[in-house]
């Protein structure tokens, strides 16, 4: 699959690392372009940087990897995004994660999908540290990777994506369901950061088998 990941920053560029090693083209976007391009370099094949535009060309998918602050910039230097598929990332903490930075509704997502007019928005990679996306398995058990989207053809390859992470993946349904997963990247924030519990968490849909 053709990625473009618009940011060089941690997640960007360990989403960037795993998919190359599991064959997916990455191309890189930076304001910056000679940050993409020495980011890509140190992944070796399978990657190239550029600009945002450049990026978002090349790509079937866009991983929007920049803080929600940036998204709207970001966007929009994109250029054109009719028909491509958006995954947004983002997580709407407040300046030293001092909580929400807007209210519940609507949700960064669907904001998302107004600022990229034409594109496929789908909601997900927000409710688990970058340090855990080489290490899905806790014991064992799948950390869950929640996903949602109207585009029913776009979710299910950024499902695959998200399988090629090692996590379960879990459909909640369309893209106005943003407004119920994307709090839980504040509680990921929360639980991680303000109560101590370190970044090696994640969060786990458990299903009780049905009796035989």
């Amino acid at each position: 699959m053709k990625i473009a990941i618009i940011g060089t920053g941690r997640l960007g560029s360990t989403l960037g690392k795993i998919w190359a090693k599991k064959g997916h083209t990455i191309m890189f976007g930076s304001q910056d372009p000679q940050k993409a391009i020495k980011l890509a370099n140190s992944i070796g094949s399978n990657a190239t940087g550029g600009t945002y535009e450049e990026a978002s060309k090349h790509s079937e998918v866009i991983i929007l990897a920049v803080p929600y602050s940036g998204a709207k910039e970001s966007i929009k230097k994109a250029g054109d995004l009719e028909g491509k598929i958006i995954v947004d990332s983002t997580t709407t903490a407040a300046p030293h994660l001092g909580g929400p930075s807007i209210e519940p509704a609507p949700s960064a997502a669907e904001k998302v999908a107004k600022w990229a007019v034409g594109a496929k928005v789908i909601k997900t990679v927000h409710t688990i540290g970058v340090e855990s996306l080489n290490k899905t398995q806790f014991g064992s058990q799948q950390a869950s990777l929640f996903v949602c989207g109207d585009d029913l053809d776009a979710k299910s390859k950024v499902k695959q994506l998200g399988l090629d992470l090692g996590f379960e993946v879990i459909d909640v349904g369309p893209l106005i369901n943003a407004r119920l997963i994307e709090p839980l990247g504040m509680l990921w924030i929360e639980l991680a950061y303000k109560q101590g519990m370190g970044t090696d968490i994640a969060f786990k849909l458990l299903r009780r088998r049905k009796a035989k």
